[in-house]
């Protein structure tokens, strides 16, 4: 598969795209699933506390019947069913009261409606809860097949706080919780992947643009450097601001250039080819004349009158060429002014690829810039991770002297109690901070990992803007082949001002022995015999007219057959 341009661009935007929308869903889903199941712990902790108040508002201790009911004072604890039953009206938490280890009244019922009643509490939740008089909260408890968020707190004789004689459950079914995050998780998911669908669907249409310009740009250089002068440009391309705008505008002042350039030459060309064929004619017409002057020698006693009169004649036809000379010398003088504007243009062109060729470096350096921004980043993320895992360090060290601060407390006695609450205050606090510096870790190596992918898209960048110098470089070599082509051009015009050159001084040199022929003979016919020097001077000065004037017109086909590349 050719891995086009278009493609180029459309993987740079869409996969980090991809990347930053995986990311979003994955952070949004930890910190929203973590948040719901705090706001879990804290309902369930309001309601269990509420529970127990509720419990403790009656006078009396709690005791155990002979019959084995609980009374807390005068109220019956094992016959609250209106109060838990309530309790579950009002929050839609199950709430449990338990003597010791033993349930003893709960809001909870099986798939009959019989409440859930005798089974004992777990031994993780004894330890915690009715032997170090601590609250406890966990995401894993079941009752009768079901899963349930719990929440323990201790309950200790009026007055006392030596050693729970029970506990309070407060429980909310899981499977609930998770169809609350569920739906806000697939909600985020789905905005992620409409701003994903409607950024791609940008990318696409932004990179289609791009390459459909390129393409006519480039049609149209092939079409110029074909000969094809008359290709209309897209009036759309000259009025973009972009760099393909620039692009666009500067092949087509080329192409006026040429066009200009061109049409000078061409009608150069013609006027040299007409005078040329001017001459020719006017050196055949004189080289007659000259001949039938040889002719009257041979008889100049019956013919000088004659002789006088032809060579009145050959110099009107000789100033006659002096004038075709001095016009086609005028033609040869603006063919070389035309020959250096096109040199002129070709100029500009070759300074508009070179400005295109640096715009095109400051691109890479603005790459490779991003890139080592992103380098930082990382050795951002990489301090924050060590800062984590020393957060992490301190809390877990935190969590030790706390326990230690409780057994200590333990062992004072009454005199402890209070440090004990501190203590376990600390404790809650380490334990808190030990989690939190988790989840800062793993944001942490998310983005680490993101910002590595980062590096790898900017590295094909890169690759893209070396081999778009690489297409430019070519363009400038085509540009270079069509200057050469001007400059042999231009070396043409420049022969052509030097054979006219020539030809004045030999069109005078022609003037002068003609007038000196004419004296001559109107002179005196004795002086024939100098004539006769002068006419074969003449006639040799005419062969070298002759020969000169066959290469102006070789000269001038070679420059129609160089222009004629060109349709105009």
């Amino acid at each position: 598969m050719k891995f086009t341009l278009r493609k180029k661009i459309i993987l740079s935007a869409v996969l980090p795209l991809i990347l930053l929308g995986g990311s979003i869903i994955i952070i949004a889903a930890t910190i929203m699933k973590g948040s719901i199941i705090n706001k879990v712990e804290e309902s369930l902790k309001g309601t269990a506390v509420a529970t127990q108040a509720a419990y403790d508002q009656n006078v009396g201790s709690y005791l155990k019947a002979d019959n084995g009911a609980i009374w807390k004072g005068s109220y019956n604890i094992s016959q609250s069913e209106t109060l838990v039953d309530t309790i579950k009206e009002e929050s839609g938490m199950d709430v449990t009261f338990f003597y010791g280890a033993d349930r003893i009244m709960t809001s909870a019922k099986d798939k009959d409606g019989n409440r859930l009643l005798g089974s004992p509490a777990g031994d993780k939740i004894k330890k915690k809860v009715l032997e170090q008089g601590k609250e406890y909260f966990s995401d894993n408890i079941s009752m009768d097949g079901t899963i349930y968020y719990g929440y323990y707190v201790p309950v200790f004789q009026e007055g006392t706080k030596d050693s729970p004689i029970g506990m309070v459950f407060a429980g909310e079914e899981k499977q609930k919780t998770f169809q609350s995050v569920i739906r806000i998780i697939n909600t985020i998911v789905a905005m992620v992947v409409i701003i994903m669908i409607v950024c791609s669907i940008a990318v696409g249409i932004s990179a289609n643009s791009i390459t459909k310009a390129l393409n006519r740009s480039i049609d149209e250089v092939l079409q110029v450097s074909s000969g094809n002068l008359n290709v209309v440009q897209d009036p759309k391309l000259l009025r973009r601001k972009d760099e393909i705008g620039n692009l666009s505008r500067a092949v087509h002042g080329l192409q006026e250039e040429l066009c200009k350039i061109i049409g000078d030459i061409k009608e150069s060309t013609d006027t040299l080819l007409g005078a040329s064929n001017t001459l020719e004619e006017t050196s055949q017409d004189t080289h007659n004349g000259i001949g039938k002057v040889n002719q009257a020698m041979d008889t100049i006693t019956d013919g000088a009158n004659r002789q006088a009169d032809d060579v009145g004649r050959a110099s009107d036809n000789v100033r006659d060429m002096g004038d075709l000379i001095i016009r086609t010398g005028k033609e040869a003088d603006n063919l070389e002014s035309s020959a250096d504007s096109m040199k002129g243009a070709s100029d500009k062109t070759a300074v508009t690829i070179e400005e295109l060729r640096g715009i095109s470096e400051d691109v890479k350096l603005t790459v490779s810039e991003i890139a080592e921004q992103t380098a930082q980043t990382n050795s951002s993320a990489q301090s924050i991770r060590e800062a984590s895992q020393f957060i992490s360090e301190i809390a877990e060290e935190t969590n030790l002297l706390s326990l230690n601060a409780s057994i200590e407390a333990a062992r004072a006695g009454e005199a402890g109690r209070g440090f004990a609450v501190v203590a376990s205050q600390i404790q809650k606090l380490a334990e808190q901070s030990n989690a939190a510096s988790g989840n800062i870790e793993e944001i942490v190596n998310t983005l680490l990992q993101n910002s590595e992918r980062v590096v790898a898209t900017m590295a094909q960048t890169q690759e893209v803007i070396d081999r778009q110098n690489e297409y430019i470089a070519n363009t400038e070599q085509s540009v270079e082949s069509v200057m050469k082509e001007i400059e042999i051009s231009v070396e043409y015009i420049r022969n052509i001002g030097h054979s006219m050159k020539k030809l004045e001084a030999a069109r005078a040199e022609v003037i002068q022995r003609i007038d000196a022929m004419s004296d001559i003979a109107q002179n005196n016919v004795s002086g024939t015999s100098q004539t006769n020097i002068a006419l074969k001077a003449m006639e040799e000065s005419f062969k070298n007219i002759e020969v000169s004037t066959e290469n102006l017109r070789n000269t001038a086909d070679i420059l129609a057959q160089n222009i004629g590349h060109f349709n105009m």
